[in-house]
């Protein structure tokens, strides 16, 4: 008879006899058995068993629910599409793979009533017979409490879930009673399917498999509905002595035991002699199925935001279901390409490693982590979650500090002086910063300047905004790694950070200024963000409990979306870039608007051609990637620059993680105009103005704010007078008021002011600058009227002094 005739034969029965929730035993065997149990149980509960007794152990003992909910189990880890990373192992629980009972073999199902319970379907939820064998074999001299066991089905469930280790493993009378008196009332109050469900879900195999479905992987590497009846069989002796019955160790005795199951089964009519026989012909091969653990980082940084949030408790012990961020297949496509480029040009490069980081701009939802080409690597620390290492970022810091000075009152159009400078360090060593090909140019806008990743201009606009102000845009952002005493080197990557955290500062970028994602899960100081990428949608517990829904992201305003619009607008422009990195480079996607800058570090001193680590982060309205490229160990590259590992896959990432969504651009916000304003003042030029002036487009807000006690985005103790646009206040001093003389001795005639810790005037300009956007003092009026500002002026926060020269890190190129 197949295996789903006889159980719905015995389910049958079972219908038949609902009228009547306990079901009588034959006449001979119930004249027989009821009064010796009654006797037997009056005489050893008597002082127990009552209505009171029943009431309190009811009380005690909740609903199965609550029961399976407090049970154990490790986290299981799921991608957003419901596929299973990783479970985190409950050693004193086990691995548990829950499934409906539709999604059990019936052959299972049979074999496990056959041999475990025959009457399951028509008892009360205590097996009669089998009690009364277990009570005979219990009671008589010389076997107290060593005989076997007779628990039905039901019973061996509530042992399971209702009972600790310490409380199983005793046998007591007392214990006994409770387990026959909750089985006869979870039999009252529930389907006896959901029961045989419950059971095959939570019986322990042995080798810390939890569950039929557990098992069937464990043991044959299949699920739990394709098990072969002779497979079945065997699985289904195990719980009787998992160690005892282990096929690992003793595979000759779960045989046996399975021959035996097979019998019962014939026995009870479930199967006949022949079909018997053919199974115990069939050959019994383990072949466990390994524990997956894809994408390894992302997962196990997972596990430190469910520690931080919810408890290392929830973790390990509470049976948690986490769907996560993480699109699998995004991941294992980026991590294809990244070791793609990586073997082209690895020995050229000595580059032996790399990181790839996807964010969703508008939600905050990581969508891959890539730390490493390959997690269990050792020749390369594979191990080493890279997209949360700190390294050197190189020029990618750059935007933070030209954001800065927009909000100072420059603008993309706005000129620095590419001419040489000396910055006397602390300890007394001179730092001379240098651009990527080792010119200067002159007069050259800020597009150009942060376009083609010159590390002159940066390091002036740094030490004209004042480190703290870069910093405390940067931490806004979402670097966490800022919180010690910065120089400005900082700007070229003289400090170290995280893949991850550039990666979702430039997603701030990417989403106009609004970071989303969820409550910030570990401590950071002020000035920090409030919230972090976000790597789980929904953590739900055994029961089915929402425990944590991130689905609808939180978000902040980190910065005004007027000045990330033009962050953005320079670093999606293919012609500021050229200079360095040519027309049509990788750094192009066809057919979309994408934003990027790359980075690369030079830590060591002795030498130019030796680099550290190479970076490419970029963006589009819709995804955000960020790739670095280096040795985990720190050792050093050769014949490398950004574009060429970092940049070639952060190219090729872009494609792959755009396929299926449509282009999309960002929208000017309104705020920005075109103005006129003075050189360095920022002040806006009236039609009179004598001063030296550039027109380009600025925001505002911060044009607004150069109020008559502000200068080149600092407020004064006085307010200024009209001489005072073609003159540096005297208050200002250091390397303020060094720029600031510079500009008027380029353009008019003054000279820095000399002292120590400042360096001498730069050399005459080159006769034909690259760009020339200043305009000397006219000898009369411009005609031209300067644009009227209606924006209600904004009130200013003092800029903070500049910071003390501090060592730092070395310079960062392009």
């Amino acid at each position: 008879m197949p295996p789903d005739q006889w159980v719905l034969r015995l389910r049958r029965r079972r219908n038949r006899r609902r009228g009547h929730r306990t079901v009588g035993a034959p006449p001979l065997v119930a004249a027989f058995f009821v009064p010796l149990l009654c006797a037997v149980w009056l005489g050893s509960c008597a002082a127990v068993v009552s209505l009171r007794y029943v009431a309190e152990v009811n009380s005690e003992y909740g609903s199965v629910e609550d029961a399976l909910a407090a049970r154990g189990g490790g986290a299981r880890i799921y991608d957003r599409n419901g596929t299973l990373l990783y479970e985190f192992l409950d050693e004193g629980y086990g691995q548990h793979r829950p499934v409906k009972l539709d999604q059990i073999s019936p052959w299972l199902q049979s074999a496990t009533i056959a041999v475990e319970d025959d009457s399951f379907y028509s008892n009360p939820g205590v097996n009669i017979r089998g009690t009364f064998r277990a009570v005979t074999e219990n009671l008589t001299p010389g076997r107290f409490l060593t005989g076997t066991g007779g628990s039905s089905i039901t019973q061996q469930l509530v042992k399971q879930i209702y009972f600790s280790q310490d409380e199983r493993e005793r046998r007591s009378i007392d214990r006994k009673v409770k387990e026959a008196l909750l089985a006869l009332r979870i039999t009252r109050e529930y389907e006896k399917d959901q029961i045989l469900e419950w059971y095959l879900n939570e019986i322990p195999y042995g080798n810390l498999a939890i569950g039929a479905e557990a098992a069937s992987l464990s043991y044959f590497g299949i699920s739990a509905k394709d098990l072969t009846l002779a497979q079945a069989a065997f699985l289904a002796g195990l719980p009787q002595s998992p160690t005892e019955f282990d096929p690992f160790i003793n595979f000759d005795g779960a045989k046996k035991r399975q021959a035996e199951v097979l019998l019962l089964m014939e026995r009870h009519g479930v199967i006949d002699s022949q079909t018997r026989a053919w199974a115990m012909l069939e050959d019994i091969k383990l072949n466990p199925a390994p524990q997956p653990f894809l994408a390894p980082h992302f997962v196990l940084y997972v596990g430190d935001y469910l520690r931080a949030t919810l408890g290392d408790e929830a973790l390990y012990h509470g049976g948690l279901s986490v769907l996560t961020t993480l699109d699998l297949g995004l991941q294992e496509d980026a991590n294809a390409i990244l070791e793609q480029n990586l073997e082209k040009y690895e020995n050229s490069s000595q580059g032996h490693n790399g990181s790839v980081v996807i964010i969703q701009p508008s939600t905050g939802r990581i969508l891959a982590m890539v730390g490493s080409r390959d997690y269990f690597r050792a020749d390369v620390n594979g191990e080493v979650n890279n997209a949360i290492a700190m390294n050197s970022p190189g020029s990618t810091l750059k935007p933070f500090t030209y954001a800065t000075a927009f909000m100072m009152g420059w603008g993309p159009d706005w000129p620095i002086l590419d001419t040489p400078i000396t910055y006397k360090q602390p300890d007394g060593k001179e730092f001379s910063p240098r651009n990527p090909d080792g010119r200067t140019r002159g007069p050259i806008t800020a597009r150009e300047a942060l376009g083609n990743s010159f590390n002159i201009p940066a390091f002036k606009t740094i030490l004209w905004t004042g480190v703290d102000g870069v910093r405390d845009t940067a931490k806004r952002m979402g670097i966490t790694t800022l919180d010690r005493d910065l120089g400005p080197a900082m700007t070229l990557g003289g400090v170290d950070v995280k893949l991850l955290d550039l990666t979702y500062a430039y997603s701030v970028f990417a989403n106009n200024g609004i970071m989303a994602g969820v409550p910030a899960s570990h401590g950071l100081g002020q000035g920090n963000r409030t919230l972090d990428p976000n790597p789980v949608l929904l953590v739900t517990s055994r029961s089915g409990d929402v425990l944590m829904d991130n689905s609808v992201p939180d978000s902040t305003a980190a910065m005004e979306p007027q000045y990330t619009y033009l962050i953005t607008e320079i670093l999606s422009d293919d012609s500021a870039r050229s200079i360095t990195y040519g027309r049509g480079s990788t750094l192009n996607i066809p057919g979309r608007r994408v934003a990027v800058k790359t980075g690369t570090s030079e830590p060591y001193e002795d030498s130019r051609k030796l680099i550290g680590d190479t970076w490419t982060v970029g963006y589009s309205p819709d995804i955000a990637v960020g790739v670095w490229v280096g040795n985990s160990d720190n050792s050093p590259m050769v014949n490398i620059s950004s574009t060429t590992i970092a940049g070639s896959t952060w190219h090729d990432v872009m494609l792959r993680a755009h396929e299926g969504l449509p282009p999309h651009d960002w929208i000017e916000p309104p705020g920005i105009v075109e103005a006129t304003v003075c050189v360095p003042s920022g002040v806006v030029a009236e039609s009179d103005s004598r001063c030296r002036k550039v027109k380009g487009r600025f925001v505002l807000e911060a044009l607004a704010r150069q109020t008559d006690n502000w200068w080149g985005g600092e407020m004064l103790s006085s307010p200024r007078t009209e001489q005072s646009l073609s003159k540096v206040p005297a208050e200002l001093d250091e390397w303020k008021r060094y720029l600031a003389d510079e500009y008027l001795h380029r353009y008019g005639g003054g000279s820095p002011r000399k002292e120590e810790s400042t360096p001498a005037p730069p050399p005459p300009l080159a006769a034909q600058p690259t760009v020339a956007p200043l305009q000397p003092a006219p000898p009369t009026p411009e005609p031209t009227q300067a644009p009227v500002l209606t924006a209600t002026p904004v009130t200013a926060v003092p800029s903070p002094p500049p910071p003390e020269p501090t060592k730092d890190g070395g310079p960062g190129r392009r």
